[in-house]
């Protein structure tokens, strides 16, 4: 998937993705997961600032992380972090990231909401507006998809 045409592809992403499909049992598969884990853990502890295509990388490495099973216990600053960016590509994958391993209760809603905030009243931009929505919509679901699922599941084991 490397690319010439600037802002297209994470070579980074490309190759580690490549690597967990050439491993061929699943220990290898964790032990490159790990091995991810650590230089991921190293780059945002470091004393280096990294640049957004920097964070966008290791944030998108992480959600890929995730999505083959295993718990991710940190980078969610970092995320949060890209929902601040004038770029689209950092803020959508800050919103992703968001969507999908951020719960409604975490501490870091707050940060958050008052991203989403900023992008719905101060910001000029359309697209950085549309994702702000997409996200609340998503958050906003799932806190009342679990309210009615809650009050469904009570009323019903009340009423026995």
């Amino acid at each position: 998937m490397p690319s010439n045409v600037k802002g297209e592809g994470m070579r980074g992403l490309s190759v580690f993705i490549s690597d967990i499909r050439a491993c061929k049992s699943r220990e290898a598969e964790k032990k490159r997961i790990n091995k991810e884990l650590a230089n991921i853990r190293s780059k945002f502890k470091g004393d280096k600032q990294l640049d957004g295509y920097q964070k966008k990388k290791y944030v998108c490495k992480l959600l890929f992380i995730f999505l083959l099973g295993n718990d991710i216990d940190f980078g969610h600053i970092e995320a949060v972090n890209l929902l601040s960016s004038l770029r689209y590509s950092e803020k959508q994958i800050g919103y992703l990231f968001i969507s999908v391993l951020v719960g409604t209760t975490s501490d870091l809603m707050k940060l958050v909401i008052q991203n989403i905030r900023n992008d719905l009243t101060a910001s000029r931009n359309p697209v950085h507006t549309s994702l702000a929505l997409q996200v609340e919509l998503h958050v906003v679901f799932f806190s009342i998809h679990t309210e009615i699922c809650l009050l469904f599941f009570l009323s019903h084991f009340l009423s026995l």
